[in-house]
């Protein structure tokens, strides 16, 4: 089961607001009322494979970026390949 955590909000607007934010972020949030209070449950919307992917990707992005070294990075069969473009 998915690590899930809860946020108090002050009131449902403020709460709909917020899972439409943090969905932006790559998070899934479920707004609920429980009694008067009103709180957001939230998880990561992907896998923790597919966070690792993401999280891989965005540095060796940077790292080829940050050098200007002609290289692409795409993924692949359940990973990601670092290429020259047009491979």
């Amino acid at each position: 089961m998915p690590e899930t955590i809860q946020i108090e909000v002050p009131r449902r607007g403020i709460g709909s607001d917020l899972t439409e934010a943090l969905a932006a972020r790559g998070f899934e949030a479920e707004l609920v009322d429980e009694d008067e209070r009103c709180a957001l449950r939230v998880r990561f919307a992907e896998t923790e494979h597919e966070r690792l992917i993401d999280g891989a990707v965005s540095a060796i992005e940077a790292y080829l970026s940050e050098r200007m070294l002609p290289l692409v990075v795409q993924r692949a069969n359940g990973g990601a390949v670092v290429r020259p473009p047009g491979d």
